[in-house]
Parts: structure tokens; C-alpha cells; sequence
């Protein structure tokens, strides 16, 4: 019998042409918070090396990217480094790029190019805040609508969203905050928000967008989340990335209502 995960249209998993990403290049000015998620969440989690990698041509990058399964780019970092088409070799890799900012991905400056428009701020993450977008519900297999997944006790609003009114080219938006992205997914071979800037037509393999506020600083880019957005948080990258969860928790009250409703089909690694 198939299980859950396997029914929903249009996983990572079906395009995702690995079966384990291993080896992780993480690329930030502080790369101390990514590292230790990825340590105590994934069990075949290795980050090959730790810097600031923004321009794709230099030989320390092309070094670092050796062997590598998977790119995260972090979102402890200046923005401006990954502009004027310094970053935008990344988008031409045939591997998975994840990319936790829309302040390197917007097309601004001559930045990544994965959305048109600028980055936005001061979102309310009080109550229901994320809206889980009918794209999103097909990809992360959870219904489409509100949700409370980030913790007003962590920090004050929402900093570094794409704004509402951009482009994702062939992606799709997967969920908001205000009615400006939270998340995007592109899908191999689908096109960028802004291919000129992007420095590619298509991409050559998935990408992911996947904002995290980063309050209270200088740390935060996970424990702004609640408990139920960090457990969703941790399943899309080990779906999208190919890694295995290195536990599987009993379900804790904050995950009772989600459980219900599918989140746990991303519970398929052991």
C-alpha cells in the first residue's frame, strides 16, 4: 500500500533526483545556527564548508562546491554580497539550492533573480499568521489555509518577506504572511521570476525559497518559529534535500491539530 507522502501531487521527492544529499555547502556570514539545525535534525547531514561562498566565481567557492548535494544559502548575511550577478552561478547547478531569504532571491540589484520585486518587512505574526496557498497544500500535503508558525514571544514582526505583488516565473508560491511570500518552489526546468537577472532561462533543478525571520537578533532564524512550524520546517527540507530526520518525536500538544491533517505523511525517514 503506498503510504501518504507518495499520493500527493507534485512532492519534491518526484523531483528531486537523489536519494540522500550528504554533503551541504551552507553559504552566510554566520553559518553557526544552520549548521547545528542541520546537526540535530538530520542524521546524514554533513556541511562540507562553512563561509560566506556570494560570489560563485571565485576558486574558494568552486572548491567548497566540490562533492556538494545540496546549496543552502543562509539568511545571516549582507545582501549585497549577492548582488550584481556575483550569486548567479548558483542558479545554473544541477544540484537542489535552498535559499532562506527573499533578500538575495528577489531580483533587486542584480541579486538571484527567483522573484521580481523587492524584499518586505513589519508582517504580523500574531495569531494564524502563514497561509498555506492551494500550491502549497499539493507540495507540503497539508490542507490549504491559516496557520500559527511563528511565535510572537520570539521577536516582534515578520523582517525579510518577497513582496506580495512579485513574479516566481514557473514557481509556485507556497505560502504567505500578509499576502507576501513565505515560501516559493520551482520545480526542474521551471523559469525564475526574472530570467535576465537569474543569468538562466529555467533552472536545472529544484529551488526552494523558504523565509525565516530572523528576531530576535542576532539569532532567530529558528526559534522564531513555533513548535508546529519548526516540525513542518525540519520535513520540507528533508523532503526537499533528500536527508533523513534524525528522530521521529511523539507529537507533542502543539502538533495534535496538524497531525490530523497530514503533516506527519512527511514522516517517512527513519
Amino acid at each position: 500500500m503506498k503510504n501518504c507522502k507518495s499520493l500527493i501531487l507534485g512532492t519534491f521527492a518526484a523531483t528531486v533526483s537523489f536519494a540522500s544529499a550528504a554533503n551541504i555547502l551552507v553559504s552566510a556570514s554566520d553559518t553557526s545556527e544552520i549548521e547545528a539545525f542541520l546537526a540535530a535534525n538530520y542524521s546524514d547531514a554533513n556541511v562540507t564548508a562553512a563561509g560566506n561562498f556570494s560570489d560563485f566565481s571565485a576558486a574558494a567557492t568552486q572548491d567548497a562546491l566540490n562533492g556538494v548535494d545540496l546549496v543552502i544559502i543562509g539568511r545571516s548575511l549582507s545582501s549585497s554580497d549577492y548582488g550584481s550577478g556575483r550569486a548567479d552561478g548558483y542558479n545554473g547547478l544541477n544540484i537542489p539550492v535552498l535559499n532562506f531569504t527573499s533578500y538575495t532571491a528577489r531580483n533587486a540589484g542584480n541579486r538571484m533573480g527567483w522573484h521580481t520585486g523587492s524584499a518586505t518587512n513589519n508582517k504580523s505574526v500574531a495569531g494564524n499568521e502563514t497561509t498555506i496557498t492551494p500550491a502549497g497544500s499539493a507540495v507540503l500535503g497539508i490542507p490549504a489555509g491559516a496557520y500559527d508558525f511563528f511565535d510572537t514571544n520570539a521577536g516582534g514582526d515578520f523582517n525579510g518577506l518577497g513582496t506580495g505583488t512579485a513574479s516566481v516565473g514557473g514557481g509556485n508560491v507556497l505560502a504567505t504572511i500578509g499576502g507576501d511570500i513565505l515560501a516559493a518552489y520551482w520545480e526542474t526546468g521551471a523559469a525564475p521570476g526574472d530570467p535576465a537577472s537569474a543569468g538562466v532561462d529555467t533552472f536545472p533543478a529544484p529551488r526552494l525559497l523558504l523565509n525565516l525571520d530572523d528576531d530576535p537578533r542576532p539569532t532567530g532564524e529558528f526559534t522564531a518559529q513555533t513548535a508546529a512550524g519548526l516540525a513542518l520546517t525540519i520535513d520540507v527540507i528533508a523532503d526537499f534535500g533528500g536527508l533523513t530526520t534524525a528522530t521521529i518525536p511523539e507529537p507533542s500538544s502543539a502538533l495534535l491539530g496538524l497531525t490530523g491533517l497530514g503533516l506527519l505523511c512527511f514522516r517517512r525517514r527513519k
